[in-house]
């Protein structure tokens, strides 16, 4: 098992199907959910950098439905939302 499959291993606490992704894209997931953890939590960030990331994580996920029912879970589990993040971060 490689280092990145043992990580998803651990990161399972994250709602997500993980027959959906490739490993490769299961990892950028998995950091761009904790990126947004991390903004959540009031730490510093690169704008740029997470807008970036932001569209990396949408064309992955490249269903709106799907990406909806994340959000919804991880303000359930996680209590930050990924829409409303960014949604300050981007602005109106």
């Amino acid at each position: 098992m490689s280092k990145k499959e043992k990580d998803l291993v651990v990161e399972k606490e994250f709602f997500i199907d993980y027959e959906m992704f490739t490993v490769d894209e299961l990892v950028k997931i998995m950091d761009f959910y904790k990126l947004m953890e991390k903004i959540s939590k009031g730490k510093k960030y690169n704008r740029e950098d997470t807008i970036e990331k932001y569209k990396e994580y949408r064309n992955i996920i490249n269903n709106i439905s799907l990406e909806k029912q994340y959000d919804k879970a991880l303000e359930k589990e996680k209590h930050f939302s990924i829409y409303s993040i960014m949604k300050n971060i981007i602005g109106d």
